[in-house]
């Protein structure tokens, strides 16, 4: 038996209910692909994350930087000196490179526009080569190349990248605590070697650099003095030079192909040679 006819409001009403029903199921359809493509796509992501064992850094007209991945789990910077890394710039940048989870193929992107057939730096990450472009109309993202494959990263990973030693590296001259420190004299024959005093040691284990640059140091003014440094640092005796400019001063290990620049400011009164 039938009922009265609806209303123009009860099928209204109706149709409403019917529709929302149908808009659930497409939305959760989408929803259940979109999480198996992540569930997929995780492993891979922690995988590469864990792989990561060393890292190279091409830039134009600068020495390659190299970082590896230590039996601890610590990175370094073994190329083109030996340096502890900074943790705070090193772990932003190791997951930034990580593979996106939205990428574009190679062949559907205008590389030459997207600033890829002549990157503005390269990243070899273990053996993958992730070139870096410039950046979208937004100015918030990068175009990144990893294999045929064209992803977006953060924008400052080409300024952190440009900064180089000074901003991959620890800038602390003395990363370990000094045990002792010994002015040596320019001529062994000329003066007693001078062991820094308790209190001024404070000020040298203190000492961070402005700049870490490659040694020899390019188009600098000649050195106004220079002397010998030995420093103790547990069972260690490093060896390591001090050399005054007029407007900065450099401290390099001995053999090393870096040195640290300091401000003349920032100097105890015994490196005042």
């Amino acid at each position: 038996m039938k009922g009265p006819p609806l209303t123009h409001t009860q099928k209204t009403r109706r149709l409403v209910v019917a529709a929302s029903a149908l808009l659930l199921v497409l939305l959760a359809g989408v929803g259940a692909v979109l999480w198996n493509d992540f569930q997929r796509s995780k492993p891979q992501f922690q995988q590469a994350q864990a792989d990561a064992h060393s890292i190279r850094i091409q830039r134009k007209a600068f020495a390659d930087i190299v970082m590896q991945l230590d039996a601890a789990g610590l990175w370094s910077i073994t190329e083109p000196c030996s340096l502890p890394v900074n943790p705070q710039r090193m772990q932003p940048l190791l997951d930034a490179l990580q593979p996106a989870a939205q990428s574009f193929a190679a062949a559907d992107v205008d590389l030459e526009a997207a600033g890829l057939l002549d990157p503005e730096a390269v990243i070899v990450m273990n053996e993958q080569a992730l070139a870096l472009g410039i950046t979208d109309l937004s100015g918030e993202r990068r175009y990144l190349q990893r294999g045929e494959r064209i992803e977006f990263v953060p924008e400052w990973i080409l300024s952190l990248v440009n900064g180089g030693l000074s901003a991959l590296a620890s800038l602390d001259v003395f990363p370990q605590p000094l045990d002792e420190l010994v002015l040596l004299p320019e001529q062994p024959t000329e003066l007693a070697p001078e062991v820094i005093s308790v209190d001024e040691l404070a000020q040298w284990q203190a000492l961070s650099a402005q700049q870490i640059v490659t040694w020899p140091l390019q188009d600098s003014e000649p050195a106004t003095a220079s002397r010998s440094l030995r420093a103790k640092i547990g069972d260690q005796q490093l060896s390591m030079s001090l050399h005054l400019y007029p407007r900065y001063a450099a401290v390099r290990y001995e053999n090393a192909h870096c040195a640290f620049l300091i401000s003349t400011d920032s100097l105890p009164d015994t490196a005042q040679l």
